[in-house]
């Protein structure tokens, strides 16, 4: 099963490569292509009946994009982007309609004519320009994404925006910040965690943060009606409960399908499964904060420890590859050294390091056992158990502390953990500069560890600005290198994990937005 699915992997990467490959051959934006899926031919039932019921581990707790919570709503067709990226790494156009690189700095974006937030105040360019600077000032991934970079009105459905240095793939950067009426959102203050002022099709009438959301289609959506017209979405962390609960017909779609529930899942005719492109599955050291993982010798050792075939072969059932760098083995921009797991070494050097067995099979050093918490969350707990195992085998002690998928988000940014099975899903992408940079430069909030290397800094730096794709893959190739050198992430596997599961009344799942609800998606017959 393993070969049959890195071959399949490694083919379907290819093809992605050409996709996007085409989509970045020009820099504007595609002014004539859709932003609706094809539609199926099965008939619908009756307008009262289109209720899609799912559930999912990863429920916001807030309905304000700029909170780091509510990721969620872009994916519910709530909350809704200038451009959304494809699971293929490509864009499309959504409320923006078109876009194009004016000058090296300066980029200019043509809305979507005639939109509304549901208050029935215009979203215009200005109205645009006030919801991203909110996203500069409140959204703690606004600095490292839209730090320096100038708003400015044209007119009623023109934004320019000059970036502070050249940005090849600058428009990539907006699939991240949903568009909201910032003048209601100061207006009413905290209230608009729960009240907020969007443009989706589809609109809240009941939340319960963490917990539930049930939302109804917007009448005055701006673009083509949605055939959904009720969406309720309820927090499952058990793989099995939702699986049961798709069973049992109580929910229509699982969001978070786990290896386990994959299997199940696709020995059912009754059931359908989406799964994007693989991304890679990682080990956070926390450099910054945990005084032995700033030793090198120390996170090669942990590097070393890690079986992952097992982890491959195991926790995953075959339904993952072996990881190299921050991309995933086969794109263009993907380097193809992997760490084979070496015990001997990893012990050697943590002698070298000074950490000496005790008794008890951990290794301590001036009285301090090598010890570490590993945050993780029920989707990745698996994994964690298989690490402390794994990692015990060199004498190096890992207690686990499980937590809620979504309060692990704010603990990572925090930079609270010591260890942390927490996804980077570094995968196929037009950006491949800003990708690398959100993890990799010094002090990016989303550069959870706290790694620094000057070198890679300025590699980076580089590559961000660089237009031509040739050089950016080299680049790339280059900072990955230093970075697994480094070792401030243990690269595990890379597996599609994300996956969505819908019984096959659902309909119109987009190709290529597989996980999220689109207009277009109805429930059948």
């Amino acid at each position: 099963m393993l070969s049959r699915y890195s071959s399949k992997l490694v083919s379907f990467l290819f093809l992605i490569v050409i996709v996007i490959l085409s989509a970045c051959s020009s820099s504007n934006g595609q002014a004539g292509a859709s932003a609706q899926p094809k539609s199926s031919a099965n008939a619908a039932v009756p307008a009262k009946d289109q209720v899609l019921k799912y559930v999912t581990l990863n429920m916001p707790r807030s309905l304000d994009p700029v909170h780091i919570d509510a990721q969620r709503i872009t994916s519910d067709g709530i909350a809704e982007p200038l451009v959304y990226q494809n699971d293929d790494g490509s864009i499309r156009p959504w409320l923006a309609k078109s876009w194009k690189n004016v000058e090296p700095t300066q980029w200019e974006v043509e809305l979507q004519p005639n939109v509304k937030f549901w208050s029935g105040a215009v979203m215009d360019a200005a109205a645009v320009k006030a919801a991203l600077e909110r996203h500069q000032k409140l959204n703690k991934r606004g600095p490292s994404q839209l730090g320096g970079v100038q708003f400015i009105v044209k007119d009623a459905t023109h934004l320019q925006i000059q970036t502070p240095k050249p940005d090849p793939s600058f428009i990539f950067k907006l699939a991240a910040f949903a568009i909201h009426n910032a003048a209601q959102a100061d207006l009413i203050g905290d209230k608009f965690n729960k009240e907020p002022d969007l443009t989706g099709f589809m609109k809240p009438i009941q939340f319960t943060p963490g917990e539930l959301l049930i939302a109804e289609a917007f009448p005055g959506y701006w673009g083509d009606k949605p055939k959904l017209q009720r969406l309720e979405s309820r927090l499952g962390t058990d793989g099995q409960a939702r699986l049961l609960a798709l069973k049992n017909g109580d929910a229509d779609g699982d969001m978070n399908v786990e290896v386990e529930q994959r299997v199940s899942y696709e020995k059912d005719s009754k059931f359908q499964t989406y799964f994007p492109v693989g991304s890679t599955s990682n080990l956070w050291l926390n450099i910054k904060k945990v005084p032995s993982l700033q030793d090198a010798k120390v996170r090669q050792a942990i590097n070393l420890a890690v079986n992952r075939k097992e982890l491959i072969d195991g926790v995953n059932r075959g339904f993952a590859s072996k990881a190299t760098g921050h991309f995933p083995s086969g794109l263009p921009y993907a380097i193809e050294t992997s760490t084979e797991m070496d015990k001997a070494k990893a012990a050697q050097l943590l002698d070298e390091a000074g950490w000496k067995a005790g008794s008890d099979g951990i290794r301590a050093k001036d009285g301090q056992k090598l010890q570490y918490k590993m945050l993780t969350y029920s989707v990745f707990q698996p994994l964690a158990v298989a690490l402390q195992s794994q990692l015990k085998e060199v004498g190096i002690s890992v207690e686990l502390n499980v937590v809620e998928t979504t309060a692990s988000n704010q603990m990572m940014l925090d930079g609270n953990f010591e260890l942390a099975t927490y996804c980077s899903c570094g995968s196929a992408t037009g950006d491949v500069g800003g990708q690398l940079n959100s993890y990799y430069h010094t002090g990016i909030a989303s550069n959870y560890g706290g790694y620094s290397n000057t070198e890679v800094d300025k590699l980076l730096e580089v590559l961000v600005s660089e237009f031509d794709g040739k050089k950016q893959a080299e680049l790339a190739k280059q900072i990955q290198t230093k970075v697994q050198q480094d070792v401030p992430i243990v690269y595990l596997y890379n597996s599609t994990r994300w996956g969505a599961a819908y019984n096959k009344k659902v309909q119109g799942v987009d190709d290529n937005l597989k996980t999220r609800i689109t207009p277009a998606m109805y429930i059948a017959q």
